[in-house]
C-alpha cells in the first residue's frame, strides 16, 4: 500500500482536543482530514516503469528486478544445447619436440641411450601469432603501348575500384576499422592505438572517420535490400531510443524482423520518420511496438502492444493502489503469454483469443477510483484493447517488443562508450553499418566478412 502523509498547512488536533468536539464538529474535522491527506506514490524503477535496470543499480536502490518468472531449469548449460569445446587437430601447423632427458631407467638403472623413443603424449596450444599478421603493401602496375603508326600512347588504367591513385589503405584495413567501431563500439582514438600496437599501422582519427564514411556509402545498396525485405515481412518490430548528437537530443529508430534489422538516425521522434522510409506503412504485416504516440496512425494489417511494458505499468499500479483488479489483469496477461507457447491449431488460437478478450472485457468494466493509477491503466488498456491479444493468433508473433529493444540497445552501449555522436552524419553512418552488422548476425554470416565484401563491391544479402 502507498504511504500517506498530511499536508503541513492543515492543523492536526491533539487527542485531548478531540474530546471537546461535538458530533458535527468531529465529522467536519474527519472530512477535512481526508481532503488533506497526500498519498505518496512509490518510486519508479526498472520493475514498474521503463527506467533501465542500470539506473536502479547505479543509485543502489535495490537488486536488479526482472518481470520474468523464475524458471524450473537448473543453472548452467541446458540439455541439448550446442556446446563449444576446444579440441585437438590431426594436423598441427608446427610440431615441437619437448626433448627426452632421461638417460637411465628410473626403475632398474639400465641405460636408455640406444633405446628408440615412442610418442607418449600430445599437447596442443591454440594461439594467435601476431608476428605473422603483418602489413602488406601490394603494388598495382598499369601499362601503355605507343601506336607505331601515329605515336598515340594507349594507357590501360583499369585498376580495381578499391585502388586509388598513389597509395591507399586496403579492404582489410578499412573493414577492421568499421568492424571495431560498429560491432565493438571502440572509439576512434582507441582504434588508432589498436592498429598501431597490433599491426604497426599508423592512422589519424580523421582517416578512421573517412574509412567509416566510405564503408557506410558503399553499404547503401545492401541497406536498400534490407528495407525491401522488411517491407515484405509479415511480422515487424519497431522501437526508438534517444541519443546525443553534438549535445542535442536526437533519435535512433529500429525496424526489424527475424532476418533483417534497419536502424535510422533522425532529429525527430515523430511519425514522419516512419513515413519517410515506409511510405505505405505495413499493410501486410503485424507491427509490434510499445504504443508510443508516433504509432497511433500506423498503417498495418494488425498491431501487437508490447506486454512487457504493460506488465511494468501494472506493477506500478499495484504498488500504488494494491487493487485486486490490477492483480487480476496482470495474471490474465501472464497466463495468455504462457498459453501462447502451446502447440495449437489456427482454429484453437482464434477460440483462445476470444476467451481471453472476454475476460479482458470483464475486467475493463470493473469500477475504479477516479484519477487513481488503476483508473489510468484501465483507460490505457481500453484505448489499446484491439492490440493486446493479437499475438495469440500466430506462434511467431511475440507478446513483447524485446527483439526491437535488443536491436536498439546497441546505440545506448555505443553512447556509454563514446558519450555522443559529433555529427548527425556520424550517427547515420553508425546506423547504416549497425544495420549491416545485425542483419549479418541474424543470418548467421560473419560480420567482418560482410563488411569486407561490401567494401569490395560484392553482394551480401
Amino acid at each position: 500500500m502507498k504511504k500517506s502523509n498530511i499536508k503541513l498547512q492543515f492543523s492536526v488536533k491533539k487527542k485531548e482536543e478531540l474530546d471537546g468536539l461535538s458530533y458535527e464538529e468531529l465529522l467536519k474535522y474527519v472530512k477535512e482530514l481526508t481532503d488533506n491527506i497526500v498519498q505518496e506514490k512509490p518510486k519508479k524503477g526498472s520493475d514498474n516503469s521503463s527506467i533501465p535496470p542500470s539506473v536502479d543499480i547505479a543509485k543502489k536502490k535495490r537488486k536488479n528486478q526482472s518481470l520474468r518468472a523464475k524458471s524450473d531449469k537448473k543453472a548452467g548449460g541446458q540439455k541439448g544445447r550446442a556446446g563449444i569445446t576446444l579440441r585437438q587437430v590431426d594436423k598441427p601447423d608446427i610440431t615441437i619436440g619437448v626433448g627426452y632427458g632421461i638417460d637411465r631407467c628410473r626403475e632398474c638403472g639400465t641405460s636408455l641411450e640406444e633405446t628408440i623413443q615412442t610418442l607418449k603424449e600430445r599437447r596442443q596450444v591454440l594461439d594467435i601469432d601476431l608476428r605473422r599478421t603483418q602489413t602488406q603493401i601490394a603494388e598495382y602496375q598499369s601499362f601503355s603501348k605507343t601506336c607505331p603508326a601515329c605515336g598515340y600512347e594507349n594507357h590501360d588504367d583499369s585498376f580495381p575500384t578499391t585502388v586509388t591513385p598513389n597509395i591507399s589503405y586496403g579492404v582489410g584495413t578499412q573493414a577492421v576499422v568499421a568492424y571495431l567501431s560498429t560491432s565493438h563500439y571502440i572509439p576512434y582514438d582507441r582504434i588508432t592505438q589498436t592498429l598501431s600496437d597490433l599491426f604497426g599501422i599508423t592512422l589519424s582519427e580523421g582517416t578512421v572517420d573517412n574509412m567509416i564514411k566510405r564503408t557506410s556509402l558503399a553499404s547503401q545498396e545492401e541497406l536498400t535490400k534490407i528495407v525491401d525485405n522488411i517491407k515484405r515481412s509479415k511480422i515487424i518490430g519497431i522501437d526508438e531510443t534517444g541519443c546525443k548528437v553534438d549535445g542535442e537530443g536526437h533519435w535512433h529508430w529500429a525496424f526489424q524482423d527475424s532476418k533483417n534489422t534497419f536502424i535510422v538516425a533522425d532529429k525527430s521522434r515523430a511519425a514522419k520518420v516512419i513515413d519517410e522510409h515506409f511510405e505505405e506503412g505495413f499493410p501486410d504485416a503485424c507491427a509490434v511496438h510499445d504504443n508510443y504516440s508516433s504509432y497511433n496512425g500506423l498503417t498495418a494489417k494488425s498491431e501487437q502492444l508490447c506486454l512487457a511494458h504493460k506488465l511494468r505499468d501494472l506493477n506500478y499500479a499495484i504498488a500504488c493502489d494494491d487493487t485486486r483488479l490490477m492483480k487480476d489483469m496482470k495474471t490474465l496477461l501472464k497466463e495468455a503469454i504462457r498459453d501462447h507457447k502451446k502447440d495449437l491449431t489456427p482454429q484453437q488460437r482464434v477460440i483462445l483469443k476470444a476467451k481471453y478478450e472476454e475476460s479482458f472485457a470483464y475486467l475493463l468494466e470493473r469500477p475504479t477510483i477516479e484519477k487513481s493509477e488503476t483508473a489510468k491503466q484501465i483507460s490505457s488498456f481500453t484505448k489499446a484493447r484491439d492490440k493486446i491479444f493479437t499475438f495469440l493468433l500466430h506462434p511467431d508473433i511475440p507478446p513483447d517488443n524485446n527483439g526491437s529493444e535488443r536491436a536498439i540497445r546497441n546505440v545506448k552501449v555505443k553512447l556509454k562508450v563514446s558519450g555522443q555522436f559529433k555529427t548527425l552524419e556520424g550517427a547515420k553512418d553508425y546506423a547504416t553499418l549497425r544495420s549491416i552488422i545485425d542483419t549479418s548476425r541474424k543470418r548467421g554470416l560473419n560480420e567482418f566478412e560482410s563488411l569486407s565484401a561490401i567494401i569490395r563491391g560484392e553482394s551480401v544479402f
